[in-house]
This record gives C-alpha cells, structure tokens and sequence, in this order.
C-alpha cells in the first residue's frame, strides 16, 4: 500500500513475520496502559476522489496499518461540519458545528460510480463539496432516483427539528444571493424573531420556492449520517473508538436560528459568537450539540473547554470575563450520560483547557483546580522545558495519570522545531547525551518519543508520517493517497 505522497519517506524493509509477532506482542502491552490516540483529518486520509472518508476501502486499510505499527486504539478525527471556501482554503474550524459536510459522503457504499480528483497531491474540497462537482452529480442522480425511499423518509421525520433551519437557510441563501444573513431582506434576516403566524406564513412561501433546494439538503445529511455510522462500526470491529470535535463556535445559520441563545454583538474570540448561557434558549442550544456529538461518537473533544469555565465576553473592543467554574462543564457532562447512559466513562470526553493563564488558569496556588484535575486533559509538547510540557512534568505537579493525554503536537502546533532548552529537557527525561539532539532528525525522534512514556498519548498525524508543515491551513489539505 502506498502510504504517503512524501517521496522522502523510507520505512527501510517491512518486518519479518516473526517481526511483527513480536512487535504485536509489545504494542498490546503498552495499549493496555490506555489511550493511543491517532489525530487526522478525515479529508486527508488515503483515497482515489481527492478527498479522504473514514469509511473507504482506502481508509480502512490504514487504519489497519496505523493500529499494527503504531498501537493506536482511538481515532480522534477534525471537525466534520459543511466546509466554505474563504480566501482559497476551506477554514474547517469554520464549518457548521451540528451537521455534516457532504465529504462525511462515502459513495462507495451506494454506487459504482466513480469520482476522480484533478489535485494529486492535496486534498480537492472542490472536488467534493462545490455544487458543481462531480460528488454532488453523483448525489444528485441517487436522489432522483429515489434511492433508499423508504430509510430517507423516516430519517426526514426524526431529524426535521434540527435540520429544517438549516434547510431553510440554504434556500434564503439562494433567494438572497448570499451567505452572510445580515445581508438579507429584513423579513429573512429576522425569521426566527417574528411571531409564529408571521414566521411560518415565511416559511411556507420558502418551502413552495425551495422545495428541491431543501429536500436535496436533507439528502445529503441522511447519505452523511448513514456513511458515517457504517465507518465508526467498521472501525469499531477493529478495536478502535472513532472521537468527533465539537467546536467551541457556532455557523451564522445556527446563529440566525437562534437569536434569543447568543449575546448580543458579543464574541468569544475567534469571530465566533458568544453563547448566553443563562438563558433557557443557550442552554437548550448547547445541550442539542452536546447530543450530536455524544450521539454520534465514541467520545469527543471539547474545543477551548476554558471558555466554558471562564467565558471571555468581547464587544466594541472590549472584553469582560465571565467565570463559570465547573457550571457550564457538568452541564455537557449530564447530557452526554442522558445519550451514553450513567454508566458512561467521561474520561472519553476530552478537554482542551490549554491556554494562557490571562484566559484562563487552570491552578488554584500550586494544585490544578479539582474540576480541571479530574477531566481528561489535551496537552502537547510544544513547549517543554524543566518546568512544563512532558509527561515527567505534570506527573511530579501532581497530575493524575489517567486524566491527561499529551502528544508531541497537534493540528494546533507550530513545526517542530529543535531548541536549545528543549534539547536540555530532553535530553535529561531520556537520558540522551545532548549532543546527539543538536541533530534535528534525533531531535524529533526524541520529541515524538517522550510523550509515550504516558498513560494516554496521542500522534499527529503529520508526525507519524514524517511530514513537515509550517501552514496550519496546510495540515488540513495534506492527502495520505
């Protein structure tokens, strides 16, 4: 199998059959010590379309070779939302937070058909998600086909509530000529804010000039949904969980369906809008995404988890912190056990608290906070010195061991890099003279080595592939074919 387009990547020989016995033998040990955790991107997993899926004969022969050579038990994959170009690149931490993105499509299973992508070496969103493209056609045929009939109009009947604003959405995007809805026509703009008469009069009128439109939008989610659930019980039979991301933002259509759950003008950062947890509409809100994730998922990672402890406030420039503690955090947790059951180990809800310390501090004096100390926590490397970022570290902080994962790096990190201070560290947590680290192949070699010395670690998968990028966007269209 042809692993990664990276024509400076050598694995020397494969291992003898006596070889991989043994190192079978090793990596069943060490993952009994608990999470081997594999970040990637779905997009740029193996495939023959341009763009990666979980659920392709492609993908699954990776998986295959990621859990034989590297240990791994968990997949932890990008968000899955419906990707928008913006300046050339498909932002995927800017997609929708509660749907999926018609990549999440594994035509595979529902056609012979094939797709063929005009991009070798990068991942071809346009091939796969623009209207026009050769992804859609295909969708398209199926659905005037009037393939699975039956299974499609009973997944319309119990997702209707959750998908008809976003339905709505794309037909007044076509009738207003444009995404942004603060561009629209008053009446659209405001849909969701005129009284019911008014509003489903709208809605009507919408649904009678949309109807394909709309339809042909719940389509593709039940092709998603469906393609999705048979990739996570394929990766399952091997033994390995399969982790969503649940963003910490939310899409204008989300947005514009529900006015009364958001402050007013106000962000968390990032652009993104700030959700008003203390009202009844925000904390519906979070609780229905908090339902998709858990719904969907083995686990998931919550993204910038500390703006749910202390939820930054910024508005005409200025910014107010309001500090929540463990409030907003026991709220996720209570609906991922109403989905999961009580029984359901929360350690598989993971918590990105990395931050700086003006945003959030995850200390009280010398002890991590209790609610911080005893979820599981997302760390890397990517600073480590005497006094921070090994696993050596946060264990002689007091950290418990089975409540953090650390890696080397991930989608977040900047290019590895070797330092001075970092090579000292290294240097003394594996006992490595520090001359051999001045090197940075050793280097790297001892960056990525540190981290399994953890009871739960995680790879990037740029990392695990001796691939380099200083383009963060770049990560996320780096292909594995």
């Amino acid at each position: 199998m042809k692993i990664c387009a990276n024509k400076n990547i050598n694995f020397q020989r494969r291992l003898k059959p006596s070889e991989e016995a043994e190192y079978s033998d090793v990596l069943k040990q060490a993952s009994k010590a608990g999470k081997k955790v594999l970040i990637v991107p779905a997009s740029s997993l193996p495939n023959k379309t341009g763009v990666g899926n979980l659920g392709t004969d492609e993908s699954q022969i990776f998986f295959d070779f990621a859990k034989k050579y590297w240990g791994i038990n968990e997949v932890q994959i990008l968000p899955t939302g419906q990707y928008h170009e913006h300046r050339g690149k498909y932002p995927i931490y800017s997609g929708t937070s509660m749907d999926l993105g018609n990549h999440v499509i594994n035509l595979e299973y529902y056609t012979s058909e094939q797709i063929f992508p005009k991009n070798t070496d990068r991942v071809d969103f346009k091939n796969i998600i623009e209207e026009n493209s050769q992804h859609e056609r295909i969708i398209k045929k199926l659905y005037s086909e009037g393939k699975f009939k039956t299974e499609f109009k009973n997944f319309k009947s119990e997702n209707s509530a959750r998908l008809e604003p976003k339905a709505l959405y794309r037909a007044l995007r076509e009738i207003n000529g444009t995404h942004d809805y603060r561009r629209w026509n008053d009446i659209d703009k405001n849909l969701f804010e005129l009284d019911a008469a008014e509003r489903e009069k709208r809605i009507s009128e919408i649904k009678k000039l949309k109807n394909e439109t709309i339809d042909f939008y719940y389509y593709k989610q039940f092709l998603a949904e469906d393609s999705l659930k048979k990739a996570k019980e394929n990766l399952n039979k091997k033994g390995i969980k399969l982790n969503g991301d649940m963003l910490c933002g939310f899409s204008y259509d989300e947005v514009w369906s529900n006015p009364k759950a958001f402050h007013k003008d106000t962000s968390i950062g990032w652009g993104l809008p700030a959700l008003n947890f203390d009202t009844a509409e925000g904390e519906k809100l979070l609780r229905e995404k908090v339902k998709f994730y858990a719904e969907r998922f083995d686990g998931f990672r919550v993204d910038a988890s500390w703006t749910y402890a202390n939820q930054p406030l910024i508005k005409g420039g200025n910014t107010e912190k309001k500090y929540y503690a463990d409030k907003i955090l026991n709220l996720i947790d209570d609906e991922v056990k109403k989905v999961k059951g009580s029984g359901f180990d929360l350690k598989n809800i993971t918590h990105e608290f990395a931050t700086s310390t003006d945003n959030f501090n995850i200390y009280d004096g010398l002890n991590l906070k209790p609610y911080v100390a005893e979820r599981m926590k997302i760390y890397t490397s990517d600073h480590i010195s005497d006094n921070w970022g090994s696993n050596k570290n946060f264990l002689e902080r007091g950290w418990r061991p089975n409540c953090f994962i650390i890696g080397a790096s991930n989608h977040d990190s900047p290019k590895i890099e070797a330092t001075e201070e970092q090579a000292k560290t290294l240097s003394k947590i594996l006992k490595i003279p520090y001359e051999k680290l001045t090197s940075r192949k050793e280097f790297i070699k001892a960056k990525l080595a540190e981290p399994m010395g953890a009871v739960n670690n995680m790879i990037y998968f740029m990392d695990a592939l001796n691939l380099d990028s200083q383009d963060r966007e770049q990560h996320f269209t780096t292909k594995i074919p």
